[in-house]
Parts: C-alpha cells; sequence; structure tokens
C-alpha cells in the first residue's frame, strides 16, 4: 500500500513538473513585445456597461505592479483586482463605471513577456459607457524651472474648477505621466474647462505633498474645445509650511537641532543673556550650539529660521549638553579652503576658510604670506575679516608675486570656541595666468530692466553671476562645459523667489540658453551665446 502511494505521489509530481511553462533552449533570442489579439471590450466600444475588462496576447504573459502602472482616467472610484493567467489579463471593478464617461487605460510596460521580458508598447484601451467617444487631446513638455532640464515621470492632471480646487486634496479627473523627454499627452478628453497642475508624485498618491514634490500650474484655466499640444509646465519647489525640527543631536561640546529643509536665515535669542553661546548652520539643516562654556545647565533660547521660501517658524527651545559620563573626542577644528589649494589666484590675493565650528580667537603672527618662496608678508587686522557667526574668514592682500604664493598657518593659528585650536598647514597657489582661462559673453534678449545672469558648471552650481546688464561676459572662466541662466528678478531683490500655489503666484521666469552646455576652452573667447528671455 505503502508503495502504491509512493508511486501515486511521483506521478503527481511529474504531471505538475510537465504543465509548468519553461523558455525554450537556444535558439534566436526573443526581442518581440507581447500582442493584443482580442479583448472585451473592443477598442473604442460604446455603451460599454460590464465590470470585467478581458485582454488576450498573442504569447504567454506575466503582469508587473497593475496597480501602480496601469493609468486610468478619469480613476475609477474603486481600485480593480486582476488576474493573470498564461496568455491573458483580467481587471474586475467592484464598482459599476461612471456614466456617458469615455475611459481610457494606459498599460505603460504592466504586461511583459516572460521569455525575455519584453514590455508591450503603446498599449492603450479605450470605451465609452454612453453613445459617444471622446476625442480631445492636451499636450505639452515639463521641465524643472531651475535647470531647464525635462523631468520624467511627472504627474499631469486636468482639474474640473470648483473654489475648494486644491492638489493636494484632490485627484486629477485626468492625468498622465511625462516621458524621458518630459513630454506628455492626455488623450480621450472631453470639451470642457479644466485647471492643469503637475508635480513630481513621488509616493504614486495622485495628490501633491508640498513638502517634498515640486509643483507646476497654469494661472488660467483652459478652455477646450480644440486639441492643445504645445503646453509649457515648469516645476519649481514649493512649500506651503513653516520649517521644522524633526531631530536633534545631544553631545558634551555640541546640541544640534536638525530641521525638515534647507534655512536661509536664523536668529536666536536667550532668555537669560548669561546663557549666550554660538551657534550656526553646519550645514543647510543642522543648526548647531557649540557648548564653550562647559555648561550641563537647561538653556531656553528663542529660535526663528526662514526657508528659502519666506516660510518662517518662531521656536521656543530647551535644551542641554550632555553630561560628560565617559571620554568624547570632539571634531578638530577644520576649514575648506576657496580657492582650493593648487588652484589659481590673482596677485590681489583673496582667500576664504569656511571652518566647522566658530572662531574665538586667531593668532596673526602665526599667519604668513610667502610670494615666489621669498618675500614675506605677516597678516594684519586690515587684512581679514570675518562673517557674523566667526566661521568664515576672507583675507584680502596684495602681493607682488612672478608664479607662486603661499598660505602658512602655524600649529594654533585659529582657536574655536571649544578652545581646541587648527594644526600647523600650507596652502599653496600658481599665479593666474590669463591664457589657461576661456571667456564667454552675449546679450539677452528682453525688455525686463532687472536682470540676474548667471554661470552655472555642469553640476548647475553657481560659478559667477552679473546684474541687469543684457550685455553681459564673463571672464577667467576654467575650461569645462557651463550654462547661461538668466533669471528675472521682477521684486529686485537680487534672488530668484519661487511661487505659491496658494496665492496663485507663479515664480519669478527663469531662461536658459540651449539645454546643452557650452564647451569652453583654454585661451578661447566665446561670444554670442545670445538668450531670449522674453
Amino acid at each position: 500500500m505503502k508503495q502504491a502511494l509512493l508511486l501515486f505521489a511521483l506521478i503527481l509530481v511529474f504531471l505538475n513538473s510537465c504543465s509548468q511553462y519553461a523558455a525554450p533552449i537556444g535558439g534566436k533570442k526573443d526581442t518581440l513585445a507581447p500582442v493584443l489579439v482580442k479583448s472585451m471590450p473592443v477598442n473604442k466600444q460604446k455603451n460599454f456597461d460590464g465590470r470585467t475588462l478581458d485582454l488576450t496576447f498573442n504569447e504567454y504573459i506575466r503582469v508587473e505592479n497593475p496597480n501602480q502602472k496601469i493609468l486610468i482616467t478619469p480613476e475609477p472610484e474603486a481600485p480593480f483586482k486582476y488576474r493573470a493567467r498564461p496568455n491573458s489579463l483580467r481587471l474586475i471593478f467592484d464598482k459599476p463605471f461612471k456614466e456617458n464617461t469615455t475611459y481610457t487605460f494606459n498599460f505603460s510596460d504592466a504586461v511583459k513577456d516572460v521569455t525575455e521580458n519584453n514590455p508591450t508598447t503603446d498599449l492603450k484601451l479605450v470605451f465609452s459607457t454612453g453613445s459617444t467617444i471622446d476625442s480631445l487631446r492636451v499636450g505639452g513638455k515639463v521641465t524643472d524651472i531651475q535647470t531647464g532640464q525635462p523631468v520624467l515621470n511627472t504627474l499631469v492632471g486636468l482639474y474640473i474648477p470648483t473654489d475648494t480646487l486644491t492638489p493636494t486634496k484632490i485627484k486629477p479627473y485626468y492625468f498622465t505621466r511625462t516621458d524621458s523627454s518630459g513630454n506628455f499627452l492626455i488623450e480621450n478628453v472631453k470639451d470642457g474647462r479644466y485647471k492643469i497642475y503637475a508635480f513630481d508624485d513621488k509616493n504614486l498618491n495622485l495628490t501633491l505633498n508640498p513638502a517634498t514634490e515640486k509643483v507646476a500650474f497654469l494661472k488660467q484655466d483652459v478652455l477646450l474645445a480644440a486639441n492643445i499640444d504645445t503646453l509649457k509646465l515648469t516645476l519649481f519647489p514649493y512649500y506651503n509650511t513653516p520649517p521644522r525640527s524633526v531631530r536633534t543631536e545631544q553631545r558634551v561640546t555640541t546640541y544640534t537641532y536638525i530641521f525638515d529643509r534647507g534655512i536661509e536665515s536664523f536668529t536666536v535669542k536667550f532668555s537669560n543673556p548669561q546663557d549666550s553661546i554660538p551657534a550656526y548652520f553646519r550645514t543647510p539643516t543642522e543648526l548647531t550650539f557649540f557648548n564653550g562654556k562647559a555648561s550641563t545647565d537647561t538653556i531656553r533660547v528663542q529660535l526663528t529660521v526662514t526657508d528659502s521660501l519666506k516660510n518662517t517658524s518662531e521656536l521656543s527651545q530647551r535644551f542641554r549638553f550632555r553630561t560628560p559620563t565617559r571620554r568624547e573626542n570632539p571634531d578638530p577644528v577644520t576649514f575648506t579652503a576657496r580657492p582650493a589649494n593648487s588652484e589659481d589666484v590673482d596677485r590681489n590675493l583673496r582667500v576664504e576658510l569656511k571652518f566647522n565650528k566658530p572662531i574665538r580667537g586667531i593668532t596673526a603672527d602665526s599667519i604668513q604670506i610667502i610670494s615666489d618662496s621669498t618675500t614675506r608678508q605677516i597678516v594684519t587686522a586690515q587684512d581679514y575679516k570675518w562673517d557674523e557667526n566667526q566661521t568664515r574668514f576672507i583675507l584680502t592682500k596684495a602681493t607682488n608675486t612672478r608664479s607662486r604664493v603661499e598660505i602658512r598657518l602655524g600649529k594654533g593659528a585659529f582657536i574655536s570656541v571649544l578652545n581646541d585650536s587648527t594644526a600647523a598647514g600650507i596652502l599653496s597657489y600658481n599665479l593666474r595666468d590669463p591664457e589657461r582661462y576661456g571667456t564667454l559673453s552675449g546679450r539677452i534678449n528682453t525688455s525686463a530692466r532687472q536682470l540676474i545672469i548667471e554661470l552655472l558648471d555642469d553640476e548647475f552650481k553657481v560659478i559667477d553671476r552679473q546684474l541687469n546688464n543684457p550685455s553681459y561676459r564673463f571672464t577667467m572662466i576654467k575650461p569645462g562645459k557651463y550654462r547661461i541662466r538668466v533669471i528675472i528678478d521682477e521684486n529686485g531683490n537680487g534672488r530668484w523667489d519661487s511661487g505659491n500655489l496658494t496665492e496663485g503666484r507663479l515664480p519669478e521666469p527663469i531662461f536658459f540658453h540651449n539645454t546643452r552646455p557650452v564647451s569652453i576652452k583654454a585661451n578661447f573667447d566665446i561670444s554670442d551665446i545670445n538668450v531670449d528671455a522674453l
């Protein structure tokens, strides 16, 4: 009996293994995507009243994240369930579709073959629950306002205007996502009036999260009576909430508040003036207090912090430094130099040292400037200045160097508020040779009088800037790739100001010379890099 049962079990395993599909071994590689051979409803069917969609393909398929990848507009009242069979896919809806409505199903790359994962291309199914198929379309392009570059996978939505409409709470009626070129197209749209918003829907919930997602919008409603294919939307950062502290770090010598975004400015007011201690932002999000008094008492402060979009928080805080129960090695005093070591400088030397903690004292005679290894100059109080937090040391000194200049720092040249000091070191620079650099010039074609013209490197970092003169010229540019960015400074404050979704205010316009950078070569002058900023 046991032998019979064992034989029966082996037969079942064999039959089951025979029923599993396996890709054939050898032969030509499959490069063809699955092809839809039948659907119910059929494409562009009218008066459809079912709740189930069936799609049949010409080969075996697998389905990948259908609830995320299949875009349905307008969005049904409830999500669908799905069943995947060897060569077919069924979508099941618990609730009926809306009456007299055209639905579009874009399958993206949700359906792939089982052999080589070739995704379906341009698979779309359209049907109507009424007697007509809506046929209008809305298309265009989405770019990032600060880089001018196209943005992939941005949600672009059409909304039915209401007095309470806000994309932070309401999902779009029609929507799509941009391709790698930033292009978007919403088809089979009903004629009517719409508001248009776009945002980088990172959590795929179809609603805007202003704290983490950029947004774009058109100020005026779009009255859709014919196809529109040339809309331009530019994403900009938008926060509608004040900055907040998300966590703290307590140490013996420092106490740090870490904020949810970058902070542009801050003020600190101590409840007890005798508790006053240095504080500054070590990074754009980290405000650090330094325990120069070796205090373990509770300190009460009133913090006012403002982000780059002018959102402000006033925070009443209390904190104390950690009691030194064990030896804690504080970070040593370090700095970064600009220009960096081994770079070029002018004879009229200008060097900035950015420290990792505030400095309370300087030993000026421990700082020497040596030109061409022979001429020595001592730094005096007239040769330097500090920023307000004593973390940025700016040295300016005229030299007679012919080729090289060194800044020699003796041990203990700078003493921090924590009473530790800098190590000895040398910053060595070459005299700047104009023939090793290039120039870039052009004109801004605009009627605006208040301009900010920026020279950016290939990582969009600002290298230099000029104000208001439409004829610009940048000199002494290192060989490399650069871009020209033009900000229309509408309020004349000398900086770019973002928009405000709640107020319906667009950001200050930004224009680029081109989507591609300009190559700068040594001893080469590039002119006529003009920008249309209209």
